[in-house]
């Protein structure tokens, strides 16, 4: 503080303080914003994947469990109608079968063993005997995303992998790709789903 404009006081020790914080403030906002950064980027995609209505993985073995029957009766009626099929490395849905001479009393067979499934449709591998049958798919922010049941009559499982969608460290986002067992030759199907959860490390 400055008298008589000549004589100037040194500034009190609170009024130094007070500055260093004025001053520091920005970098502080900007240091907890980085570090907040991955936490948003976990809230943001749990978001995303609930608007959607994804259906986890516990919930698709409860429903598969609840009416097993109904899923080995849709294997049983693809393998009555497979010499109807070409045996190639292409997959069949409902509207192929109808096309290769399923009768209409057969396609609304079919129709309500997927409505009792909760699958809008199915894909058949005359081939390889394998059923896809697509039950939650999202494009939501983080590109394509599906969940299906999968039978697979002979072929091995694929293994379960997550693939970190960034490389730092805290919560983070991940993607799965892979198959998780509900029975013998059932699965859950992962194509690129959209998991929330924090690093090991």
């Amino acid at each position: 503080m400055c008298v008589q404009e000549s004589i100037c006081e040194p500034p009190r020790p609170y009024e130094a303080a007070v500055t260093r914080v004025r001053r520091a403030r920005p970098a502080v906002l900007m240091l907890s914003l980085l570090a907040a950064l991955p936490a948003i980027l976990v809230v943001l995609a749990g978001y995303s994947v609930s608007r959607g209505s994804y259906p986890t993985d516990e919930e698709l073995t409860a429903r598969f469990l609840s009416h097993p029957a109904d899923f080995q009766a849709l294997v049983n009626l693809l393998e009555s109608d497979r010499r109807r099929l070409s045996l190639g490395p292409k997959p069949f849905d409902l509207a192929d079968l109808v096309a290769a001479g399923a009768s209409t009393a057969a396609a609304t067979n079919y129709e309500a063993v997927l409505a009792r499934i909760g699958a809008g449709s199915f894909r058949y591998f005359p081939e390889s005997g394998n059923v896809v049958l697509p039950v939650a798919e999202s494009a939501e922010h983080f590109g394509n995303s599906t969940k299906s049941y999968l039978y697979l009559s002979h072929d091995s499982p694929q293994p379960l992998l997550y693939h970190r969608s960034y490389g730092w460290r805290g919560p983070g986002v991940y993607l799965i790709s892979g198959d998780r067992r509900i029975t013998r030759q059932w699965f859950i199907r992962h194509d690129g789903t959209v998991v929330v959860a924090f690093a090991p490390y």
